[in-house]
């Protein structure tokens, strides 16, 4: 499985993070009543939250995922553009074992 993070600027929750991405990118939540629901941003790559752990105050991070490498790069670029130019949120990449 690939994997590419995004750290935002943003602090929110996961609920509300999915809830304001979910509106944003006219995606629905799935899995919203598990303990990990995501968002499916094309078929083949899926977009879930990391949470912070142990109470730590950190900002947003997004991990998308899918089988083949360069679909998962090209759609954490557009999220990305999507996000800064929408919702003015700043957005870093994490790249190979940052990720």
């Amino acid at each position: 499985m690939n994997t590419v993070g995004l750290v935002t600027n943003v602090f929110l929750s996961k609920r509300e993070a999915l809830s304001l991405l979910s509106e944003t990118l006219r995606l629905p939540v799935r899995d919203a009543d598990s303990a990990e629901p995501w968002l499916a941003l094309e078929p083949g790559v899926s977009l879930h939250i990391e949470v912070p752990k142990f109470g730590e105050d950190l900002p947003l991070t997004l991990d998308l995922t899918g089988n083949h490498h360069e679909q998962v790069e090209s759609a954490s670029d557009s999220l990305a553009d999507t996000l800064v130019q929408t919702l003015g949120w700043n957005v870093t990449r994490l790249d190979g074992e940052n990720a």
